[in-house]
């Protein structure tokens, strides 16, 4: 099959690095993927395997450009002779359903199959109005985490889905060679040091200031622990003043945007997530395939890949203390880092395998396009 992922950008989030996995994944598997995005640092990711990357403005979200889009895409679809599109979330899902109508009246039967990973403004309103929105643009919908069909659900969801967790090729910790210690000193990382690793951009859903209160505390003031942050984003140069401003610097480390997230992971004693929000976080499962413990708040999906006090601990979203008591938990105790890093790495195992992340979106993708074909011939 020839698929077209229309994504807005690809700097470098989760749902981005989903479209490089799954791009890259569906080419070995010798199917056809292009990209439609207005592009984005992982673009030559994609390109370096010889899948088209065609520039389109589709991160605008006026109507008129959405509908300018729509007219591009079809385009482009007809072009490439694609079978399917796959817009990454509502304002693609708009654009795409126009493109997809126009190609029928030409003949070419292309479904408009829309994955959501999670709606950007968790306000009821906004998932009232994308929901109507989605429920009349998608022929079909692919839900990264039941945690986000549940939300869409509750506002009236009408059109027919698929729950398919997102997945990564855990190779990539294969190719690592260098020493822990080597990466450790390359990072800045004090030696002797407990190392957690926070991958998130720096935006407010990703609350690094709770992290920051409390590592504030005496409790964890007195450990031997450093954090690296790596992530980059609007509030980045913000938390760097707030970490100055509380002497936090021989515990905090700003690593900025990464593309070897697999050598930080190999070096790092634990993991640490405190959103405000989330779906189900891709970090979170690379984590877990490196035999790291998680730390993290419990919100959205996290509790569908973290089992709490096994693979990791949970805490309330919003609670410095009990983060803290995480923190202490994890760095003070070896042994429970270990057995929850080789827990979490076995749920990845059982729940979360690329190949059938693959071989699934393929399946479900050559369903709905057949039954698209049969309802118009």
């Amino acid at each position: 099959m020839k698929i077209a992922f229309v994504i807005m950008n690809l700097n470098g989030g989760g749902a981005e690095h989903d479209i490089v996995n799954l791009s890259l994944g569906l080419n070995a598997a010798d199917h056809t993927p292009i990209v439609i995005t207005s592009g984005g640092r992982l673009s030559a990711r994609i390109e370096s395997k010889g899948i088209p990357v065609i520039t389109c403005p589709v991160d605008q979200r006026r109507p008129a450009a959405l509908w300018r889009n729509a007219r591009r895409i079809a385009e482009i679809a007809e072009a490439h002779e694609v079978d399917i599109l796959n817009p990454q979330g509502v304002y693609p899902a708009v654009s795409c359903h126009r493109a997809s109508r126009l190609l029928c009246k030409k003949g070419r039967l292309v479904p408009n199959i829309v994955t959501i990973h999670m709606l950007a403004k968790l306000t009821w309103w906004y998932y009232f109005l994308g929901t109507r929105v989605l429920n009349f643009q998608a022929d079909h919908l692919i839900f990264e985490s039941q945690c986000e069909l549940d939300r869409v659900r509750r506002h009236g969801l009408r059109r027919p889905f698929t729950v398919i967790p997102n997945c990564f090729p855990a190779e990539q910790f294969e190719s690592v060679q260098e020493s822990p210690a080597d990466i450790r000193r390359e990072i800045g990382c004090p030696d002797g040091s407990i190392l957690f690793i926070t991958p998130a951009r720096m935006s407010p859903e990703k609350n690094h200031p709770l992290l920051f209160e409390a590592l504030t505390r005496d409790k964890v003031q007195q450990l031997p622990v450093h954090f690296y942050l790596a992530g980059d984003g609007r509030l980045l140069e913000e938390h760097k003043a707030r970490v100055a401003q509380a002497r936090l610097q021989d515990k905090v480390t700003f690593g900025g945007f990464r593309s070897d997230l697999p050598r930080l992971y190999k070096t790092a004693d634990a993991y640490l997530l405190c959103s405000l929000a989330e779906s189900l976080p891709l970090s979170i499962r690379e984590a877990m395939g490196a035999a790291l413990p998680v730390i993290a708040t419990q919100v959205g999906g996290v509790a569908e890949a973290v089992e709490d006090g096994r693979s990791g601990i949970l805490v309330p979203s919003g609670d410095a203390d009990a983060l803290a008591d995480a923190i202490v938990t994890l760095a003070t105790n070896p042994e429970l880092r270990r057995s929850m890093g080789e827990r979490g790495q076995a749920i990845f195992r059982e729940k979360f395998d690329y190949d059938h992340w693959i071989a699934r979106t393929l399946e479900v993708m050559g369903q709905v396009r057949d039954e698209f074909i049969r309802a118009r011939a």
